[in-house]
This record gives C-alpha cells, sequence and structure tokens, in this order.
C-alpha cells in the first residue's frame, strides 16, 4: 500500500502515481513495490545530480558511498527506472529521467526551507533572466522591487533558455523572465504576459551601403552577423526569410549574444540583429543605425514564468505588477486585489 499523499516526503507531481492494486505494473512495465522513497532517498538523487557521480557525491555532502550508492539504488526501484547512465567518466541523468531529479532537487529545497524558515525581511526571489531582458529590464528594476510598498529583494542571475529551465524545475530559481517561444512546449509551468518585444535590424552608424530604407531582398546581400542557430532571434529571422520565398544569407560571424554582434559592428560592413530597446540605447549614442526594410522580425513575447505550484503564491503576481508598472505598461486588473496571507499567531 503506498504512503498516503500527506506524507512530507512523497513528492508530488510526476512522481506520485495513481492508486494501483497490488503487484500491479507502472508504464514501463516493472512491478511496483511497496516502499515509498524518503528524504534519504531523494538527497541521492539530487546529490548524485550535482555530483555528477557517486564518489564525488559522498565526498561533497560528508556521506558513505556505500549508503549512498544504496539509497539510489532503492530509489530506482521504487520509481521503477534508472535515473543516470554510469559510466566510468560518472553519473548523467537520462534525458528522460531529469524532470523527475528536477522535482525531487525541489521537494528537497522546500523541506529544507520548512526545517529553516526566514520570517525576517523583504520576500527574496530568486530571478533568472535571458541576456536581452536582462539588457532591458535591469539593472534599475532591482532597486525598483527593493522600494516597492511591499518591497522584494532580488537575486538576479543570466542564463540561457534551457538553463533557466532546468534551474526553475530543480527549485533553484524561483521565477524566469524569457520569451514565450523558448518556454511554450515545457509543462509544468505556467506563464503570465509582461510585453511585446520586437528584434530589427542595425548597422554601423557610418556604414556607406545602407543609408536609407531598404528592401529586403536588397538588404540579404550584404554582409551578416547572425546569432548562432540555438537562438531564438537566429530561427525567428529564418523563418521571417523562408517565407518571404528567399534564401538565408550566410553569416560572415555567428555569435552567442547581440552583445558579441555589437561589439564586432564598428567599421564593419555587416548587418546584425538586437532587440529594439538595445538598438534605440546604441543609435542615441551614435554607434549604430537601425535599418528601415520592407519585412521585419515578428514582436516576441516575453513572460514570466514559474511552477504551477506557485500558482497561490500572491509574489508571483506582485512581481508581474512591477514589472508592468517598470516598463509603462498598464497593470493587469484583478491583480492589485491579491494579498499576501496573514502570519500565523504562532510564527
Amino acid at each position: 500500500m503506498r504512503p498516503p499523499k500527506s506524507s512530507p516526503y512523497w513528492p508530488s507531481g510526476p512522481l506520485e502515481e495513481p492508486d494501483r492494486a497490488p503487484g500491479s505494473h507502472d508504464l514501463i512495465g516493472r512491478r511496483q513495490g511497496n516502499a515509498r522513497l524518503t528524504r534519504g532517498h531523494l538527497e541521492a538523487i539530487v546529490w548524485v545530480s550535482e555530483a555528477r557521480s557517486i564518489h564525488s557525491a559522498a565526498q561533497r555532502f560528508n556521506e558513505h558511498q556505500p549508503l549512498l550508492s544504496k539509497r539510489l539504488a532503492e530509489a530506482e526501484q521504487i520509481l521503477g527506472m534508472e535515473l543516470f547512465v554510469r559510466s566510468r567518466a560518472g553519473c548523467m541523468p537520462r534525458p528522460e529521467a531529469k524532470n523527475i531529479i528536477g522535482r525531487a532537487a525541489r521537494i528537497l529545497r522546500e523541506l529544507q526551507g520548512l526545517e529553516t524558515p526566514d520570517q525576517t525581511g523583504p520576500k527574496r526571489i530568486r530571478l533568472g533572466c535571458i541576456p536581452r531582458v536582462m539588457h532591458t529590464l535591469f539593472p534599475t528594476f532591482i532597486q525598483t522591487a527593493a522600494q516597492a510598498k511591499d518591497p522584494i529583494h532580488l537575486q538576479a542571475i543570466e542564463l540561457s533558455s534551457s538553463e533557466l529551465f532546468e534551474d526553475l524545475l530543480r527549485g533553484k530559481l524561483d521565477v524566469v523572465i524569457g520569451q514565450l517561444t523558448d518556454f511554450a512546449n515545457q509543462e509544468g509551468l505556467v506563464s503570465l504576459h509582461l510585453y511585446e518585444e520586437v528584434t530589427v535590424f542595425v548597422v554601423d552608424a557610418n556604414n556607406p551601403q545602407i543609408k536609407s530604407a531598404i528592401d529586403l531582398q536588397d538588404l540579404l546581400r550584404q554582409p551578416f552577423i547572425l546569432p548562432a542557430y540555438t537562438t531564438s532571434t537566429r530561427r525567428a529571422f529564418e523563418r521571417l526569410v523562408l517565407n518571404e520565398q528567399m534564401v538565408p544569407p550566410t553569416p560572415v560571424i555567428e555569435t552567442k549574444s547581440f552583445e558579441s554582434s555589437l561589439a564586432l559592428l564598428p567599421g564593419s560592413p555587416c548587418v546584425t540583429l538586437v532587440p529594439e530597446p538595445v538598438a534605440l540605447r546604441y543609435e542615441a549614442m551614435g554607434h549604430i543605425r537601425r535599418v528601415k526594410t520592407s519585412r521585419q522580425l515578428e514582436p516576441v513575447g516575453i513572460c514570466l514564468f514559474y511552477r504551477f505550484d506557485q500558482t497561490l503564491d500572491p509574489v508571483m503576481h506582485q512581481l508581474e505588477q512591477l514589472v508592468r508598472q517598470h516598463m509603462g505598461l498598464p497593470v493587469r486588473r484583478g491583480l492589485s486585489s491579491v494579498k499576501r496571507p496573514q502570519k500565523s499567531l504562532c510564527s
């Protein structure tokens, strides 16, 4: 018989299976026993995931290696699947197990938070951002949040979309601000739309080849500095060109960020792509010029993402309000009435 759902060590979400008859099998055909996951099992999963080997995890977390190995094996038996690919190089999470490992990490963090609650001072939020959002929103937004009527202290980190999603699922981040297209297919996340942002073509301010509006087909004949294929900006650019039944240009240089593209632009005949707020700032300084073309990239939706289990957390809605106010956008109705829960008399 499986443990009651009220057990503090029984994870929610994908780790929790519907009731089955004794001796039944799970979806991958393995027999389920009567054991349950304990905190020790969660620690084994998370520690090995972070250290990338059982030996390193035992050393880092001051645990006996045979005991840690035994707990990990028990956890995999209970879950009915292997969580790691084991080799001489260590233990790498299996792709199909990353969701489970992430939820185990989040549950373990929540347990630790219950044991050492922080009831003093403003709410602290670990906020992850993609690079374009970091340039658009920060650094002044941190002060805005700290000086709000109900202050929030932000710890912000800039990462790629894939890294942000993994850290959000694992509980290393509380909330993420990123592009809707990067997170649209991720399960277990709630999104709150913040604003639309446009990506524009830019050239060096002294570029002699492009001085006014230009047709897209003529623009594509120019040399390009483009973001790498792994970026959503590059994918959006390719879609625009292919939808116009044109051939995408072969870039002279491919970069990982628009900051690198801008650094390479001075004195260059190349065209590149940057977020419009960044382009406006550099254009005002006389470094670049925006290029008007017959077709522009579609605006991208910038959203606030958090885990589904945080839906009732009023801080998520408060953070959305602060971002919208900071960007000069209208505040969404119905959210201003959300209040923080009153402190317990015994807290």
